[in-house]
């Protein structure tokens, strides 16, 4: 099958009902195989363009979900039946290489450059676990049949295995574990860092990393994600309107029925005032960019 572009990864469906493709053009593919005439039909897929490659993916084992790992460190999880994203995800600090579900199950883990193993469930889009112990990149990850144990390889030449034991976890524990870890990193460099005091006319932080901080990110992304696919689908309406084909429009419904700089400002606007500058220094780069693309729009408009 020609492809237009160079083939970055694929996955398969149990049963080889569907067969998903990610392209360096940055698009994700889908087709579905025809028993009979073993014909390739590809499905569009209502995705939202990253600036950068797919580098992985996996599928569930009953066919329901696919994952997505991209150089962009965003996870994406979409469902195969309608072709739809369930969530975005900024996952990781650093592209992510490797995604895996366990057998069985909607839970999937995720490895990246930033060192860091991630166990999150699918179905309740939420991060379960963080693992460290590696010291440089990881470049791959495989999980056992019965999903007893994962297999990690990195960038510092180890091969580490992780064991599933039978102690519990709790998730809210986990998540201040983690915010416990983010604020004594951010003490530790306020200390590193020689207190000055500021110039004339210097603005210093307005404020730290709060437990906030990572959903009112997510939230902005989704919100960009969401307005970036409700305009392509406006412009592509929009061409077949004009080659005679009419249809009604039909708007996505998490919209709101607001335009997709409303949209966006409404998610920003969300924000609480101290958890904004963290909130925006959080997202990555071309996210940033979409956003910033929206601000012209809301200064010809003052009453935004």
């Amino acid at each position: 099958m020609k492809m237009n572009d160079d083939v970055q990864v694929v996955a398969v469906s149990p049963g080889a009902k569907y067969i998903a493709s990610a392209l360096l053009d940055c698009i994700v593919k889908r087709a579905k195989l025809l028993d009979l005439q073993m014909v390739f039909l590809w499905i569009p897929s209502k995705i939202s363009y990253p600036k950068l490659p797919v580098l992985c993916m996996d599928i569930s084992s009953d066919g329901a979900l696919l994952v997505t790992g991209s150089a962009d460190k965003k996870l994406k999880i979409w469902g195969l039946d309608f072709d739809d994203c369930h969530k975005s995800i900024f996952a990781h600090a650093d592209s992510v290489m490797a995604v895996q579900f366990v057998r069985n199950t909607h839970y999937v883990f995720s490895v990246g450059k930033d060192h860091l193993i991630k166990y999150w469930d699918a179905d309740k889009l939420k991060l379960l676990l963080t693992l460290e112990g590696h010291h440089a990149e990881i470049w791959c990850l495989s999980i056992s049949n019965r999903g007893d144990f994962i297999v990690s390889g990195s960038h510092d030449r180890s091969i580490r295995r992780w064991d599933r034991t039978e102690e519990p976890f709790f998730i809210e524990e986990e998540k201040e574990k983690r915010l416990k870890q983010m604020f004594e990193s951010d003490l530790d460099n306020a200390f590193e860092t020689k207190k000055e005091l500021p110039k004339e006319g210097v603005v210093a932080l307005a404020g730290k990393k709060t437990q906030e901080t990572p959903s009112a990110t997510n939230s902005i992304i989704d919100a960009l994600d969401i307005a970036e696919d409700e305009l392509k689908h406006i412009t592509e309406h929009a061409e077949e309107k004009r080659k005679g084909k009419v249809a009604d429009f039909q708007p996505n419904v998490l919209m709101l029925g607001l335009s997709a700089s409303d949209f966006v400002l409404r998610a920003l606007s969300n924000v609480f005032a101290n958890d904004m500058e963290q909130t925006l220094l959080a997202l990555p780069f071309s996210d940033a960019l979409k956003l910033l693309s929206y601000s012209k729009d809301w200064t010809i408009n003052p009453d935004k």
